[in-house]
């Protein structure tokens, strides 16, 4: 009887869980097709290639996909330079990671080389030992026009002064 009754504008708003923002950008969601190497294969030598790449077999060597990303999975192991449009580590490089445009290392990671790219990231709780250089991509500079120097007017030779009837100096 005493009790007013609850309209909605009097209830308290309880909070919505947050969700929580990602310390790296995602893996690219790419529409091309991506190779996967599976955890049975071992590879020697160089590798390249023209789509994305998943490593989670091992990798001995060199790689390059320059046009494209490469993500060593919790499973990959390499032993090889990285050289990569984007680098995404889940599980263990020994060698230098060279993107065009970022590597990151995940939670999950152990790196033991050199990050180059524009843009580096390290989750926490990633193994990583060695230096990073975030360079930004560097254009050619644009090269100045150099203006053209004016033709040089040929000067009149002995033989053009005879031809045109005045004495050349060297017969007076």
């Amino acid at each position: 009887m005493w009790n007013k009754p609850q309209q909605e504008s009097d209830a308290i708003p309880t909070p919505q869980p947050s969700q929580p923002t990602p310390s790296a950008p995602p893996a690219p969601a790419r529409t091309e097709r991506q190779a996967v190497l599976g955890p049975s294969i071992t590879i020697k030598g160089s590798l390249s290639g023209e789509e994305d790449l998943l490593i989670e077999g091992h990798v001995e060597g060199e790689i390059s996909f320059k046009k494209h990303a490469v993500t060593v999975g919790k499973r990959g192991r390499v032993d090889a330079d990285l050289y990569c449009q984007s680098i995404y580590v889940e599980g263990e490089v020994h060698g230098n990671l060279y993107g065009e445009d970022l590597v990151v290392v995940r939670k999950s990671a152990n790196v033991k080389g050199n990050a180059v790219a524009p843009r580096v990231s390290l989750e926490d709780g990633s193994q990583f030992h060695g230096a990073i250089d975030m360079q930004p991509k560097q254009t050619p500079p644009a090269t100045p026009s150099k203006p053209v120097p004016p033709e040089a007017k040929p000067t009149e030779t002995a033989e053009a002064k005879k031809v045109s009837g005045q004495p050349d100096s060297a017969e007076k």
